[in-house]
């Protein structure tokens, strides 16, 4: 593994593989990213849903934990939520609970972009209740930009658009959604880690429930400062995080309040999920999320 200070800071080259069961994206032939496909027979390869794991900083560090020793449910880097019409699309660790649902991988469509500076992988999926009842569809992009010209970042633009091509949806009020970030045992803040928002607001105590455009999770891995950013488009609706001292950052716009989706409509929230190099106190996050800015909305 490289060092911090040694990691290769070229623009690079981006690719994306498909396996069986996941997409793999590499940076100068390093996995930088594992897209998992989910996998709905219950088994040794059991995933309720399509979830992020490994996830890689520039030098190569895991920045994530899937299947955590508190809260097996958490899945790394995720989408989920508790109760979508009463249907739990979040929880997968107790295969038998009788208001369980998933979300299928439908079809998946790979690029490269941008001379291999960028690769996309453009989604379709549907959210199901246990008994294969559709509840809505989704169309999910995620676009991967590698650290480049001295960066110090990898970003994922992730997309989500739920259609509610079933009947009308409610997102109710809970804790357990929407975007999920199970970062790595040794960043979290009971070993040491800094959570921060962009509202200056430190620690699970400041964070929690907090609205704001992006929050923080840094700490240390393999003996260097390593973090992930989760910043909120600024179209997305009013968005809370749910912060834990544990290592468990959520980007959920039904903490404070239920969503609704009528019948054919659609709900739209887009993300950048930085990688970075450095915690936030080495770190221009401000900077970064001005750039995040910078982005056209239809790149994102």
């Amino acid at each position: 593994m490289a060092s911090a200070r040694g990691a290769d800071r070229s623009p690079g080259t981006l690719t994306i593989q498909e396996e069986e069961y996941r997409f793999k994206v590499l940076w100068n032939q390093r996995l930088l990213l594992g897209y998992n496909k989910g996998y709905l027979r219950y088994g040794d390869f059991y995933k309720s849903k399509p979830d992020m794991h490994p996830v890689h900083s520039p030098s190569g560090r895991p920045l994530t934990t899937t299947g955590a020793h508190r809260y097996n449910h958490h899945r790394s880097l995720w989408i989920g939520h508790a109760r979508v019409n009463g249907i739990n699309v979040f929880h997968d660790n107790n295969p038998q609970r009788p208001n369980l649902g998933h979300i299928v991988l439908e079809s998946a469509t790979p690029e490269v972009l941008d001379d291999g500076t960028a690769v996309a992988l453009r989604t379709r999926n549907r959210w199901v209740r246990h008994d294969g009842a559709a509840l809505l569809t989704e169309r999910r992009d995620v676009i991967v930009r590698a650290a480049r010209h001295g960066g110090h970042a990898h970003a994922i633009d992730l997309t989500s658009e739920l259609v509610a091509s079933a009947g009308p949806i409610t997102l109710e009020r809970d804790t357990h959604a929407y975007l999920g970030l199970r970062v790595a045992d040794s960043m979290d803040e009971e070993d040491g880690g800094r959570l921060l928002n962009s509202n200056g607001q430190r620690g699970e105590a400041g964070c929690m429930g907090q609205v704001a455009d992006w929050c923080d999770y840094s700490g240390e891995v393999a003996g260097a400062a390593v973090g992930v950013t989760i910043m909120h488009h600024p179209d997305n609706p009013p968005t809370a995080f749910f912060a834990r001292a544990y290592g468990a950052l959520f980007s959920n716009p039904t903490l404070l309040e239920e969503l609704h989706i009528a019948a054919g409509d659609r709900l739209v929230q887009r993300w950048r999920i930085l990688l970075h190099e450095g915690d936030a106190r080495s770190f221009d996050l401000a900077a970064a999320y001005r750039a995040y800015l910078a982005v056209a909305p239809a790149q994102c």
